[in-house]
Formats: C-alpha cells, structure tokens, sequence
C-alpha cells in the first residue's frame, strides 16, 4: 500500500506542479491550474478505468488477473517505466522492501489512486482556499 500512496503523491504532485506553471505561463495564476488539475483528474480517472475494466467475466475468476500477475515465473524488475523507478526511489518506498508479487497492486491501479490525489487538490484548492 506504501508503493501505491507514494506513486500517487508522485502524481499529484508533478501534476499539480505542471498546472501551476501551465496556469502562471498562460495569465490565468492558481484559477486556471485549479481547472486544469480538475480536467487531468478526470482525464486519468477515465483513463484508468477503462485500463482496469475486465476484458471478459474469466477475468473476474482468476486470481492472477486481479492482482496484476500472471505467468508462474515472474522477474524481480517487472517492466518498470522510468516513473515507476523514480518513485521506487522516493523516501516511503524505499523504506520498506518490496512486497510479494502477489499483494502488489498493478500500475493501473496506482494511477487510479493519483487521479483521485489530483481530483482531491483540486477540490481542495476550490472548498479549502478559495481559489
């Protein structure tokens, strides 16, 4: 769970630092990267929907499918992207060991959780602050 809540502060954060630099280049300041971080959010919990979705109901049946497994042999690396390394990096992950490959959650699960972060910001940076 640590792996998961790191990538999705991982997210956020570069999401919500995208934004503001994306709002103060473009005039409209904290309003406009609010705005944007709310379109990200959706666009990545879209996104990430349609990647988790069962292609077909065996899907649902196999334990391997859910948890982002499969195949009897699997790699100490699994196909990490550069942002999956990057964040391995960061300081609550590499605190901890990894879990088993069985009790990791998939990289479409992570990236859901960071879309809900980046949705959270922007309700924050509405309700909260006021922007």
């Amino acid at each position: 769970m640590i792996d998961a809540l790191t990538y999705a502060g991982a997210v956020a954060a570069i999401s919500t630092i995208c934004a503001v630099v994306l709002g103060l280049i473009t005039g409209g300041g904290l309003s406009r990267a609010k705005l944007v971080l709310f379109f990200v959010g959706f666009i990545l919990l879209g996104y990430t929907t349609a990647r988790l979705w069962p292609r077909s109901p065996s899907d649902l049946e196999d334990d391997a499918a859910l948890s982002g497994v499969s195949g009897d042999s699997i790699p100490e690396t699994a196909d990490q992207t550069r942002f999956q390394a990057l964040v391995a990096s960061l300081p609550p992950k590499r605190w901890f060991p990894a879990p088993p490959p069985e009790d990791r959650i998939n990289p479409a699960g992570k990236l859901f959780f960071g879309s809900l972060a980046v949705l959270l910001i922007s309700y924050l940076m509405e309700a909260v602050f006021g922007i």
